[in-house]
């Protein structure tokens, strides 16, 4: 009789593993549980550990929630650049008497003031020396600048009104581009055969 109930108390009691086993799924449930977002988008649907028929699954479904949080934090990084990214990026023209009369330099003080980027350049039919054309309104202005989109506007506000002394704007036009992502401001030394600033230069 004794050896009997010796050997029924042997069997009613749990092994050690199996313990162990219960006590993994137990803490994975906790965890789960404290975890706000939810995984019903998942091919493992597992609100909660016990659902589970091993600890496999339980690993399996913490797992997925952990790169879902990854997955929308380097979301959340893309949608920070897109931001940066969105700036106002325009062409513009300037007809009158632009050229040598250091324009071009007025210009780039102007875009250091309002911290836009981009390039001006001198621009018309033809060149008497490869940087400006045959006369002082023989030819035109041509730029790119990129910023927010109220320092573009203020930066093509003053440059359209006029510039240095001994010149004067008779025209100026302006219209957006690609942006390029310019570094800076610069003048442009280079004649550009062409009354279009975007046919001038095809990035900073």
């Amino acid at each position: 009789f004794k050896s009997q109930n010796h050997h029924s108390r042997k069997h009613s009691s749990s092994h050690p593993l199996e313990m162990a086993g219960w006590g993994f799924q137990i803490l994975l449930t906790l965890i789960l549980r404290c975890l706000a977002e939810p995984l019903s988008d998942v091919d493992i649907v597992t609100a909660d550990a016990d659902e589970c028929d091993s600890k496999t699954c339980a690993l399996s479904a913490l797992q997925m929630h952990a790169s879902r949080t990854e997955l929308h934090a380097n979301s959340s990084d893309g949608e920070e650049l897109a931001e940066d990214a969105s700036a106002t990026c325009k062409y513009f023209k300037l007809r009158g008497k632009v050229q040598m009369v250091h324009y071009r330099n007025w210009v780039v003080a102007i875009s250091r003031r309002y911290g836009v980027k981009g390039w001006v350049a001198n621009g018309g039919d033809s060149s008497r020396d490869g940087g400006h054309a045959a006369c002082s309104t023989c030819g035109a202005v041509l730029g790119h600048v990129e910023g927010s989109a109220g320092a573009v506007n203020r930066f093509l506000g003053e440059v359209c009104k006029g510039g240095p002394p001994h010149s004067y704007v008779s025209s100026c036009s302006t219209y957006s581009g690609r942006c390029f992502g310019c570094p800076s401001f610069y003048k442009e030394f280079r004649f550009c055969p062409t009354w279009n600033p975007a046919q001038c230069k095809a990035k900073c």
